[in-house]
């Protein structure tokens, strides 16, 4: 390890010439360690290098950027203009024309926490915002893998959190135990095939609420696919809904868990797959307008929906019910554009 480190710091020592070259000025280089007391977050210090130009336009297109602006802390493994140059022809323009797919890669390099380099090395893995691990390996060389990454430059501390620079584009693989932890695989015909996005410890974190320090700067679309509320975006996408919940509102979503859907009838949720007017009837009997916070839905007895019905609110030993027989059973997930509260079964209208 003493091995490690030796090599680690003159890495970084030369990188950090070779790399950043743009400023002799400690005071103003935006990348420089010897500032003490970072005052610009991860966006605006990879923004003053100039070298994260794609990423950051990713993050753009991805609806990202205020997310990773937020409080923090967190960490991103960045990849380099030339790390995304370094992919096959097409891809970075196919991505930014997929905001799904491009949504669960960027994700795939950020984790919660600030986490040095010194703590990466110890790591077997490291869970992200996408729900899946990166990889972490230590070569006998004192090189440090990030999947098939290398990480070329480290501890780029910043206002909310730190940046470790990567030579390549990471991608969460759908694999086995991806799918037995609650997230879903997506099939693409793109050079990265399939990935997966959602489950694990990210989709408990956000339905607790302990993430909402976070959420808070994502579109409700995004946060329900995160907090594997799977079927209801799949459907969501299908009623091409997907575009509302990410721009406008602010709504408040009453979203069906994965059991919720699995308890309709065999054969309803791919008879309103090929029902699309009815599809968005019931999917908009879900929403309502406007952020209407559990301490509002409990002074409430019914609530209007998107859709022209009202749904009936009543209190019932401590808990929230609606219509009768719908339980409120996670509230106040909160979204850029509204709020989310979870039931245990789909309402229909």
């Amino acid at each position: 390890m003493k091995q490690f480190k030796s090599i680690l710091t003159a890495m970084l020592l030369l990188s950090t010439v070779v790399f950043i070259g743009c400023s002799d000025d400690d005071e103003t280089n935006p990348l420089s360690n010897n500032n003490p007391q970072p005052t610009m977050d991860i966006v605006e210090t990879a923004a003053a290098n100039g070298n994260f130009t794609t990423l950051l336009a990713a993050a753009e297109a991805a609806g990202l950027v205020e997310a990773l602006k937020a409080e923090g802390p967190l960490t991103v493994f960045a990849p380099t203009d030339s790390a995304f140059a370094a992919l096959p022809a097409g891809t970075v323009e196919a991505l930014l024309a997929d905001t799904d797919a491009l949504t669960a890669i960027l994700t795939y390099h950020v984790t919660i926490g600030a986490v040095k380099a010194s703590e990466v090395v110890t790591k077997a893995t490291i869970p992200t915002l996408n729900g899946a691990e990166l990889a972490v390996t230590v070569n006998g060389d004192g090189t440090v893998m990030i999947d098939d990454a290398m990480v070329v430059l480290t501890d780029i501390e910043t206002s909310n959190g730190i940046i470790h620079v990567i030579d390549a584009v990471v991608i969460p693989q759908a694999s086995t135990s991806a799918i037995k932890d609650g997230s879903t695989t997506y099939a693409t015909g793109y050079w990265f095939g399939s990935y997966r996005f959602g489950g694990g410890w990210i989709s408990n974190a956000i339905v607790e609420g302990r993430l909402n320090w976070l959420t808070r700067w994502l579109s409700i679309y995004d946060v329900a696919r995160l907090a594997g509320l799977n079927t209801l975006t799949t459907a969501v996408k299908a009623a091409d809904l997907k575009s509302t919940l990410r721009r406008q509102g602010p709504f408040t979503v009453f979203a069906p868990t994965e059991d919720a859907f699995g308890a309709l009838p065999e054969g309803t949720i791919p008879a309103l797959l090929n029902d699309i007017p009815t599809l968005q009837n019931i999917l908009l009997y879900h929403v309502t307008t406007g952020r209407v916070t559990s301490d509002i839905v409990v002074t409430i007895d019914s609530a209007p929906m998107v859709n022209g019905g009202a749904v009936s609110v009543a209190v019932v030993d401590g808990g929230v019910v609606l219509n009768d027989e719908v339980n409120v059973v996670a509230v106040d997930i909160k979204a850029r554009n509204g709020v989310i509260h979870v039931i245990d079964n789909v309402l229909l209208p």
